[in-house]
């Protein structure tokens, strides 16, 4: 792992958002598998010698998914009255093509970490198995209470809004993939109000397209309400 790359992860590492301060070069080198998809493991190390760098981060992910399975489902059990069906619905944010979107929103650099091929795009599910294997990092590095920490601070906004009823984002999603038009794109463009409580606003795109704005006291308020906008319009089209 070259100087480049070292300092790429602590510069992430370092954020506010995961605050993972003094990495020895064993963690850093965890940290890189999490990030190293097949593509890129097939592709530079098939003449390698050195067994390691064959390593990709699909063992990471086994681990992570489950970390990451038990850090929600404790922390639905812990802090709502719901029933049984309910925490069940609300275990589906953490399927691969919710939780990459929720990766996506995080907007913190994690995508561009992602080692892949020539030619590989980073795929929803590529980005999401990415994530289970930083939390499979995360839990062998500091052990659960510390990546339940990070994980709750990174994605606890979504956890509690996320509902598979109401998820205008996946509504979204789903209807341009059936349409076969580009995935959608949010971006944050406006952010107002105390450090405390802050207000988000976000717009959707497709493609060069503006499909519509939304706002929210949490990032994933602001872009439920941004694709509740897009969808609206795009449906009202259709029709």
């Amino acid at each position: 792992m070259n100087s480049e790359r070292i300092n790429e992860l602590k510069i992430f590492l370092e954020t506010a958002s995961v605050h993972r301060g003094r990495i020895s070069n064993a963690a850093l080198e965890l940290y890189n598998l999490a990030f190293t998809h097949s593509s890129w493991v097939k592709e530079h190390c098939q003449d390698a010698g050195n067994e390691s760098c064959r390593a990709d981060n699909e063992r990471l992910e086994f681990l992570g998914d489950r970390v990451l399975n038990l850090i929600v489902a404790e922390y639905l059990y812990s802090r709502y009255e719901m029933n049984e069906g309910a925490m069940t619905g609300k275990m589906e944010v953490t399927r691969n093509r919710n939780l990459a979107r929720v990766v996506k929103d995080l907007d913190c650099g994690f995508e561009d970490l992602i080692l892949v091929g020539t030619g590989q795009k980073k795929t929803p599910g590529i980005i999401a198995d990415a994530f289970e294997a930083f939390i499979g990092a995360l839990y062998l590095d500091l052990g659960l209470a510390g990546t339940r920490r990070i994980v709750l601070d990174l994605i606890q906004d979504e956890i509690r809004e996320f509902s598979s009823e109401r998820n205008y984002k996946k509504k979204l999603q789903e209807f341009l993939q059936k349409n076969q038009r580009p995935l959608p794109v949010y971006e944050l463009i406006d952010k107002s109000g105390p450090d405390h409580g802050p207000y988000f606003t976000y717009r959707v795109s497709v493609g060069d397209s503006v499909l519509g704005t939304g706002k929210g006291l949490t990032k994933a308020d602001a872009t439920q309400d941004a694709a509740r906008s897009a969808y609206e319009i795009i449906k009202n089209k259709e029709m």
